[in-house]
């Protein structure tokens, strides 16, 4: 089976929730808390809400969402 990447996940999310950042973030965190995404470390102890949310503006600035 193949991995779901981080951005292919929070791409899925932001097409489904197009105007409710909140709601792809919280969808993300559950995303990696039940496996379907993976961190490959975490050494600062980020919660899952909190990578969702960075990830979810580096996806804005940089353009990927």
């Amino acid at each position: 089976m193949a991995r779901t990447t981080q951005r292919d996940k929070m791409r899925e999310l932001f097409r489904k929730y197009p105007h409710d950042s909140a709601a792809a973030i919280k969808a993300y965190a559950q995303a990696e808390r039940s496996g379907i995404v993976t961190r490959r470390s975490n050494d600062r102890g980020i919660s899952p809400e909190e990578y969702a949310s960075r990830l979810f503006a580096d996806g804005l600035k940089k353009g990927w969402l």
